[in-house]
């Protein structure tokens, strides 16, 4: 690069308290294969030029390590190992190695005809910081950086606060997420404005082709002007992290000539083979397809000992599949496909293996390789010896489905292999599992509270109808309760009140009949409460806008509105505190649905709740207010009430972007403890993949718990009760997976009782019994850890072998200002340690701690809160990821 400097500038920080260095490497049998070595040190930060055709740089800074990049001799690629942390240096790194073209180049990127690139990379990067394999370049005219990621450790740019997600793109098998992120800082042109382009991979990968044009290309579609070309280079890069690389890297300029002639397609192994997948070791790079979920099979098996079960299917097409690599699976070619499959669904029914393809228009179009009528209860042979991979295809997916039914099924011994070869499977051999099936089984004696007493609260929506009706049924399954309308600011505002004597400021409130009944039964069965919501758009009356709380008055002032949400919430955290001193409010929505479900941007601003506009947009014009609403909620709310952002859509693309950012923002300013995932959902949509990234992206702030509070699953499309039960089983066993997950809500105890009956969304019909949906849910707990906790205190699946502090209890004293922290005695413990969570990060305070306890020092500032975790050293380990999960806000007094 000609007369630049490079910093490398990276929006995030992977929180730690004590980090111990990790252990795994990239295995020894890792080469190089190349005659000419570069090294960086703190006194030789940068080394860049060109070797073989290709242009190369490395770069370090801000570490007191070296770092190594070893250029290969036969391709574009190279081997690199790096170390920027921990070590509270910050460090920063990167290798690469591609096409340049440098300053003021004239030409763009459609006038070299186009770019590809072929890789295959094995790489590493420890738990500290982040890191990312990714095509990298640079454009002029508008100035750009540009990175296509294609897979990344610990944290990726579309999680950066300050990127404004643009849209998806299919490419090369799997969708990218797209961002453009406004920057300053060192460029190729000096130190200056710029804007970076990026294109996240969802469904990661080490290896394949890159169409690199296809994302200038869609990029361009999105208003993202690519102008002179710069470069293109295959790029490793890390943040405060140590790894490795080894990357065989081939980019193609142009009509796909080369730098070097193109390796002619592999030829099989000595079977004729290209692939096989035997599901002994793993899944072997097959994966679901749609709703569908895979997993291994120890009870049936065609061969071996396993083998790959498919489950959850809502669609025909949903199934299993397998990307296909255009440089082995080369367009034109003739190969020999097959797999065992064995359904038992207890009739005969159609099984068929599909290639999914782009087309030379970049059409998706599906061809059928294969397809058999497969009994019921037999290994059945799906074959084509001889089909033919359309001419100028991209992005092959090869998958298994079962094109009439929604039946479960199994595949073994799936093979690729040269054209004439006979598959390995002969129908009607093979073991089948007579005794026992992935049959849901009959759990309907089942109570949900104890199933899932060791992972998280479980808990329903309730109305005043409802706890009439059945309040035997809420007290047997349930506990946790949220009043489904009954604390609304509609059914709690007071306007007589407030006009008499409400100052224009401050709005009062009240307890309905309806309300107290429900908070009478959650204090008399000793069920703790959500509250349910305090600052929202809808059901919220017009006159709390309004000057003197008259309906016709006109729109207050902020100043005037910032005093009103401070008393509104106040006079309602006052009010449940006066009148049920023993209530377990456990948590609260404090703002609600504040996005726009469409675009994920913040709601128009206006009044007419019909269109969704939002009167406090109309006063703010931003998310000021929201901001300031957890600030009086943090100021008021009762101890141990934790205050959360509840929403629906939540897992769209943008608003999980929109959401993501906003909670981080007032979690790091300690105002905010949790995500409220509504999960108002269908059998059509979303899938559970789709829903599974959005708990993935929240939980990963630190500290931060996640509440699925609405929780229903329409049936849709001609769906039935079975694929109801299966779409159910996915979502749930997402949400038991992820840990940042305290509470678990069904909206409403049964489809009668349902918001949405008609389309009978909940997991027991109208008389109250238990469907399949209720059986595929309960059936996912092993019933040996039933029960494991009473599901009302924090849940702990092993009491007594923790490896963090638990019931941490807090004392404030308002006379000093300070705070003292007790907890239990962790086993085996000889050190405990505190950390506080500031401006992002958390910061430890000591980790000498002999006690279970820890008192901070006088003086602190009255009204501040902080995030406060609390972690043991056991066995010379320190549980971060436990006390991180484990932690607790506080407010001096």
């Amino acid at each position: 690069m000609k007369n630049s400097v490079y910093k490398r500038v990276v929006g995030a920080v992977l929180a730690g308290l004590m980090v111990v260095s990790p252990t795994q490497m990239i295995p020894a049998d890792l080469t190089a294969f190349a005659d000419m070595s570069l090294t960086t040190s703190p006194s030789h930060t940068r080394d860049e030029g060109w070797y073989k055709n290709y242009h190369h740089e490395i770069w370090q800074a801000d570490t007191p390590n070296s770092s190594s990049m070893t250029l290969h001799d036969n391709d574009g690629g190279f081997s690199t190992k790096w170390k920027c942390g921990p070590n509270n240096s910050k460090g920063n790194f990167l290798a690469r190695r591609g096409l340049f073209y440098g300053l003021d180049n004239p030409k763009t990127w459609k006038d070299y005809g186009g770019f590809t690139c072929d890789f295959d990379c094995n790489w590493w990067a420890g738990q500290s910081g982040n890191s990312r394999i990714c095509i990298y370049g640079w454009a002029q005219n508008p100035l750009v950086e540009y990175y296509i990621i294609e897979d990344w450790k610990n944290w990726n740019p579309g999680q950066d606060p300050s990127a404004k997600y643009k849209g998806t793109a299919y490419i090369d098998g799997s969708n990218y997420k797209i961002y453009t992120s406004d920057r300053y800082s060192y460029t190729i042109e000096g130190t200056k404005a710029f804007t970076q382009y990026i294109s996240i991979r969802e469904k990661t990968r080490t290896s394949g082709t890159i169409s690199i044009s296809e994302h200038f290309k869609k990029w361009e579609s999105l208003g993202m002007k690519m102008g002179n070309f710069y470069e293109t280079a295959f790029n490793v890069e890390g943040w405060e992290s140590d790894g490795e690389a080894d990357v065989n890297c081939t980019i193609k300029e142009g009509s796909g000539t080369p730098i070097y002639e193109p390796e002619t397609p592999p030829d099989p192994d000595s079977n004729g083979d290209y692939f096989t997948s035997s599901f002994e070791s793993g899944k072997d790079n097959w994966g679901g397809r749609g709703g569908a979920s895979v997993a291994l099979d120890t009870k049936n098996y065609y061969g071996g000992k396993q083998s790959l079960f498919v489950s959850g299917r809502t669609k025909e097409w949903n199934g299993t599949s397998i990307d296909l690599s255009t440089s082995t699976f080369v367009p034109g070619s003739t190969y020999s496909f097959s797999t065992g499959v064995l359904q038992k669904s207890g009739s005969a029914t159609n099984m068929k293996l599909t290639l999914q393809y782009k087309d030379s228009s970049g059409t998706a179009q599906y061809d059928e390789v294969a397809s058999v009528l497969a009994k019921s209860g037999e290994w059945t042979k799906l074959e084509n010896k001889a089909y033919t991979i359309p001419s100028g295809a991209s992005d092959l997916v090869l998958y298994v489905e079962a094109p009439d039914s929604l039946t479960d099924f199994y595949i073994d011994n799936a093979q690729a292999s040269k054209s004439g070869k006979a598959s390995s499977v002969t129908t009607g051999y093979g073991t089948v599992d007579y005794s026992a099936s992935h049959d849901d089984p009959d759990t309907s004696d089942a109570v949900l509270k104890n199933v899932f007493s060791s992972y998280f609260k479980t808990g329903t929506c309730v109305s005043y109808n409802e706890l009439r009706k059945n309040p035997d049924f809420i007290k047997k399954h349930f506990n946790s309760i949220t009043p489904e309308n009954e604390l609304k600011p509609q059914w709690i505002l007071d306007q007589y009140a407030s006009k008499s004597r409400g100052n224009n400021v401050d709005p009062q409130v009240k307890l309905p009949d309806d309300t107290k009944a429900i908070l009478d039964f959650a204090v008399a069965n000793n069920i703790p409460v959500r509250g349910h919501t305090l600052i929202w758009h809808s059901q919220t009356p017009s006159w709390f806008f309004k000057e003197n709380f008259d309906d016709n008055g006109a729109v207050v002032s902020k100043d005037v509105m910032d005093q009103r949400m401070e008393n509104f919430i106040k006079n309602t955290f006052n009010m449940l505190k006066q009148n049920y001193p023993t209530l377990k409010l456990y948590a609260y929505d404090v703002v609600n649905e504040a996005f726009d479900p469409g675009n994920g941007n913040l709601r128009q601003a206006g009044f007419s709740e019909s269109d969704g506009q939002s009167p406090y947009m109309y006063i703010y014009g931003d998310d000021s207010y929201m901001q300031k609403a957890f600030a009086y909620a943090r100021k008021y709310a009762p101890d141990g009430c934790k205050l959360f952002y509840n929403d629906f859509n939540e897992y769209n693309d943008g608003k999980v972007t929109s959401i993501y950012n906003f909670a981080k923002k007032v979690h790091e300013a300690g105002n905010l403890d949790g995500i409220g995932m509504q999960s108002h959902l269908g059998t059509n949509y979303p899938d559970a993949t789709r829903y599974k990234n959005a708990l993935n992206l929240f939980s990963s702030i630190p500290g931060i718990e996640i509440h699925v509070t609405e929780l229903d699953v329409m049936l849709k499309d001609g769906a039935d009760d079975y694929a109801q039960g299966q779409y159910y089983k996915n979502i749930v066993q997402d949400i038991l997976d992820c840990k940042a997950v305290t509470s678990l809500t069904w909206w409403g105890t049964n489809d009668g009782a349902s918001w949405r009956s008609s389309d009978k969304p909940l997991m027991f019909d109208s008389s109250y019994q238990p469907k399949a949906a209720f059986n595929a849910v309960v059936g996912l707990v092993p019933p040996e850890l039933w029960g494991k906790t009473n599901g009302s205190d924090d849940p702990d699946p092993q009491p007594g072998k923790n490896t963090y502090p638990a019931n941490i209890s807090v004392e404030t004293n308002s006379t000093y200002h300070q705070i003292r922290f007790t907890w239990d005695s962790v086993s085996g413990a000889d050190r405990y340690g505190i950390a506080v969570y500031l401006a992002g990060k958390w910061r430890i305070q000591t980790q000498s701690l002999t006690s279970t306890s820890y008192t901070t020092p006088k003086n602190m500032t009255p009204g501040k809160t902080y995030k406060v975790a609390v972690a043991a050293r056991v066995n010379g380990t320190w549980d971060v990821a436990g006390a991180i999960n484990h932690a607790v806000t506080v407010t001096v007094r």
